[in-house]
């Protein structure tokens, strides 16, 4: 499909934002321990690496959206990518975890306006829904593009140049797309219909930020720990608050009535269930493969490769058939196929082959990009153009907030389930382990990923065989929940993601095929 010329830089412009945003969700997991070891930091500390920077982007996510709408979707994105291209330099001569950690916040506060403005600057660009589809498949496409690098490119430049590498390398890119997006993205912005509304933002990044902070944590300390507690109570009366607040100021940064639309919320739903079950299992299976089976680091990045090239695939296909038949029918396709893979991987042993598992990545993989496309095609659709970046800011809220919270829900139940497995495994072993210590023994094990613990005084290591069965078997149990979870969702997006009647073609001309495509699914 060939693109017009004006359009170049905008293109240019998004597509790089997104790519590097993305790319750097998921190319510092591999640099970690080399992070740890220059910087002499602690395991706790330099997990902030990860947590700061999706803590911001989750918490200023609806903000980002709101302000491009307001004072421009243009200037807001830029001065985000900014944002982001600057901070990659702090963290790349970061001499400190805390150096490094602010570096990260900033580049996730910058992100928050990349992801969601890249969304809602294609809906400016283009007003044709079905050629509006073509290209969010292909921004899907280069956002797989990202995921499929982020762990290569991560170990690649970790090992041959040194890990702030992978922070310098955003340098020329942001360049790229900051040149391209200032010649090329044309101005807009709706201050008649998006306000600044002070108090509903502060409310919105509160309920956000302690939501997601809680629920990282909850996946380390458990749901019951005290902090976590308060911290989902303060997200709750926040989340009220902000309701509230948004139902009473005359221009609201979300307005509450866009939840009067039936399709919008259905797609939301559908987009927070997807960033569950889909995103959700990504790091799971990474464990599978590196703490069941053994692989390393770099090789689990080319074993996702089935899974990241089908999301390609599928992003781009699902552009041209979202374009074709509308969001509805790809949605359920998209969808279907996660619930379907996802229930498939729970055949997975501790020796199943990499035949299978990559026929099954491919096909999840696949899933996710029919998914993604028509998830976001259809929110964009289910608002008026001048509310754009409110829609692609909750749109992909919801399907971040669902990721983190299908990351520390799915794998709590695989801890729970997988120490039980062991607590039941060591009763038949031969070591002397009593009753009350099978429970202490078996949680050494699986939160020590298989390792030797010493707590106990006693040798247990011939009793680490039973760590793989009893991952697998807590595997199983995540991935059927996120499987049902994501079938519910194609259930709920089947029959209840209301579709309008198609808009007949005067007489007595034939309507053509574009005409009718988008006469599918028009509001």
């Amino acid at each position: 499909m060939s693109v017009p010329r004006r359009p170049v830089g905008l293109l240019t412009a998004v597509f790089l934002g997104t790519f590097m945003a993305l790319l750097d969700m998921s190319v510092v997991n591999v640099a970690l321990p080399a992070m740890q070891s220059r910087l002499h930091a602690r395991i706790t500390d330099i997990q902030w690496v990860v947590d700061g920077y999706t803590l911001c982007l989750s918490a200023f996510m609806l903000t980002g959206g709101a302000l491009g709408d307001r004072f421009g979707r243009k200037k807001v994105f830029l001065t985000g990518l900014a944002l982001f291209t600057l901070s990659s330099v702090l963290c790349a001569v970061a001499h400190s975890t805390t150096t490094l950690v602010f570096g990260r916040l900033l580049q996730g506060t910058g992100a928050s306006t990349v992801t969601p403005g890249a969304l809602s600057l294609l809906a400016q660009g283009f007003p044709d829904q079905a050629q509006r589809a073509r290209m969010i498949g292909l921004w899907g496409a280069c956002s797989a593009l990202a995921v499929v690098l982020g762990p290569l490119l991560g170990g690649a430049l970790t090992d041959s140049v040194g890990w702030p590498a992978i922070f310098l390398i955003n340098v020329p890119l942001g360049l790229i797309a900051l040149t391209a997006g200032i010649k090329g993205i044309t101005e807009s912005a709706d201050p008649k219909h998006a306000a600044t509304d002070p108090v509903g933002q502060i409310l919105g990044i509160v309920w956000l930020a302690a939501l997601t902070y809680a629920v990282n944590e909850a996946g380390r300390d458990g749901w019951t720990a005290t902090p976590n507690q308060v911290l989902f109570a303060v997200a709750a009366i926040a989340f009220l608050a902000f309701v509230a607040v948004e139902r009473r100021v005359p221009r609201a940064m979300l307005p509450v009535a866009l939840f009067s639309n039936q399709r919008f919320v259905i797609t939301n739903i559908a987009s927070f269930m997807l960033g569950f079950g889909g995103y959700g299992t990504f790091y799971l299976l990474s464990l599978y493969l590196q703490q069941v089976q053994g692989t390393s680091a770099a090789m689990t990045g080319v074993k996702f490769l089935p899974y990241s090239a089908a999301i390609a695939i599928g992003s781009t296909q699902a552009g041209k058939l979202t374009a074709r038949f509308g969001p509805r029918c790809v949605m359920v396709a998209g969808y279907g196929l996660v619930s379907a893979g996802l229930l498939g991987l729970v055949t997975l042993t501790p020796t199943t082959g990499y035949g299978q598992v990559g026929v099954l990545f491919a096909v999840l993989g696949l899933g996710m990009g029919l998914g993604i496309v028509p998830t976001n095609a259809a929110a964009m659709a289910a608002v008026p153009r001048e509310r754009s970046g409110a829609a692609a800011s909750t749109v992909n809220a919801t399907r971040q907030v669902g990721t983190a919270l299908g990351i520390a829900v799915l794998g709590s139940l695989l801890n729970a389930r997988a120490e039980t497995s062991v607590a039941r495994n060591l009763a038949h072993s031969p070591s002397a382990i009593g009753p009350s210590e099978r429970g202490t023994a078996a949680h050494l094990i699986v939160t020590r990923h298989g390792t030797a613990p010493s707590d106990l005084g006693l040798d247990l290591r011939a009793e680490l065989r039973y760590f793989a069965s009893g991952f697998v078997d807590g595997l199983h149990t995540s991935l059927l929940v996120a499987g049902v979870t994501t079938a519910l969702a194609t259930v709920a997006v089947l029959f209840r993601l209301r579709t309008p009647k198609p808009v007949p073609a005067p007489a007595p001309q034939r309507p053509t095929q574009q005409a009718r495509a988008r006469g599918s699914w028009d509001d």
